[in-house]
């Protein structure tokens, strides 16, 4: 055989050999992209015909193509001063968040319930809500939330505390930004908080410390807005993409971190990738309003605090966040809006008050504010829902928004007008 015939031969071999491993390539390329884009969308794994008809029967159509999950933490105890890191113990919740995500929309909404909410636990009678992990477990929390909220519960997740400092520790710490001196029982307590104000990369016990920090001046309430800043912090630290390549581990990691749930690795993942998709700043965040009080706990039979929700203002805010639908006529005409004015005349505060009326609003008054010479236009918002807040600052311009969730003042939201008053052009 010539050479000739030798070497074409075997460009023909080549030829074959490149062509076959291009196939293979692209076989795979496409199987992987294939089980990636199962994953990525969440309604493979998590929207499943099981939960639209559990959706559907809970009496809140809406909720349909939505997901919602239940994020509960443990409470941290000490026996003669020795931690309890047990992660079965049977214990009260100390954090609970629903969150509802739409596969579809890509949208997000985050509501935390203060955990002295005053509920009624069948059996005991009203009580903390804390208090139902600890009658009836993870069953009768979600029962009890079910039944209080009318918010259907898809899948749930109750973490050691403990167990969530080594999930952070995992992620290589986080950068979090503590907005003051947080400090109790920082000598020798077993769970003493020892944080200085600043920005700072925090270690797995510190994030855990600033997750507990209960002496802000809203006491928990402004505990639960730091948590909700964990979430974005967590979040954002995640998805960004040189971290990606650690998800199966830290998904893993949580799975046993978690003491009870009915979320799999392979759900965690889909959800990763599904977040990736949503930006930050455009997920809903909201805590339940409400005041303090005092009442007789039927189980300790003595005088606790509570914290009394406000049924109205929850309905709105589950309304407004966790669904992420428009509100209905009847209840933006139910949120009470004072107005007050901080210049030197009523007419800027009157211009405002007509543009509130004509969206819908119900404007309460209008009046003087405590001096004439405010330079912003401040926006106190008692409601508990900081999406309603941004949609209110949309028909002011330029605005101070002071967001809470104690609400104890006949109006639902004051505005303040500044001398920066701006109102939209059409």
């Amino acid at each position: 055989m010539k050479r000739s015939d030798l070497t074409k031969k075997t460009r023909r071999k080549r030829g074959r050999f490149w062509a076959w491993l291009l196939g293979i390539i692209l076989i795979l390329g496409m199987a992987g992209y294939g089980v990636y884009q199962y994953y990525a969308n969440p309604k493979n794994l998590l929207l499943t015909p099981k939960v639209i008809h559990y959706n559907q029967a809970s009496g809140n159509p809406a909720f349909d193509h939505r997901i919602t999950f239940l994020l509960m933490g443990s409470s941290l105890a000490t026996v003669n001063n020795q931690v309890i890191k047990n992660g079965k113990v049977r214990d009260r919740a100390d954090t609970i968040i629903l969150v509802s995500f739409d596969p579809q929309t890509k949208k997000i909404g985050v509501l935390s319930i203060p955990r002295d909410t005053r509920v009624f636990i069948p059996g005991i009678g009203k009580t903390k809500i804390a208090e139902a992990t600890y009658f009836g477990g993870v069953p009768e929390m979600i029962r009890v939330i079910q039944n209080t909220f009318h918010v259907p519960v898809d899948y749930y997740a109750y973490m050691s505390m403990f167990q969530f400092e080594k999930v952070i520790n995992d992620m290589g710490g986080l950068t979090v930004n503590v907005p003051q001196n947080e400090v109790y029982e920082a000598n020798g307590d077993p769970l003493g908080i020892n944080l200085k104000k600043g920005i700072h990369h925090l270690n797995g016990k510190q994030v855990l410390e600033f997750a507990r920090f209960r002496e802000t001046q809203m006491g928990d309430i402004g505990r639960i807005q730091q948590q909700q800043q964990l979430l974005r912090d967590i979040a954002q630290q995640m998805l960004k993409p040189q971290n990606i390549i650690h998800w199966p581990k830290i998904a893993h990691d949580v799975i046993q971190a978690l003491s009870y749930t009915n979320l799999s690795v392979n759900q965690l993942i889909a959800l990763g990738l599904a977040a990736q998709h949503v930006p930050l700043h455009t997920v809903r965040f909201a805590t339940v309003p409400g005041y303090g009080s005092t009442y007789m706990d039927p189980y300790m039979h003595q005088q606790l605090s509570y914290w009394t929700y406000d049924p109205h203002l929850t309905n709105i805010l589950i309304q407004d966040v966790l669904l992420a639908s428009p509100l209905t006529k009847a209840q933006k005409k139910s949120l009470k809006i004072f107005v007050a004015s901080g210049t030197s005349t009523l007419a800027p505060a009157e211009e405002l008050a007509h543009l509130l009326t004509a969206q819908g609003y119900s404007v309460v008054g209008i009046g003087w504010a405590n001096h004439h010479n405010h330079h912003r236009t401040v926006i106190l918002n008692t409601t508990g829902d900081k999406w309603l807040g941004s949609r209110l600052a949309s028909l002011t311009g330029p605005s101070v928004n002071s967001f809470t969730a104690y609400h104890t003042t006949p109006w639902d939201v004051k505005i303040t007008v500044g001398s920066d008053f701006s109102p939209p052009k059409s």
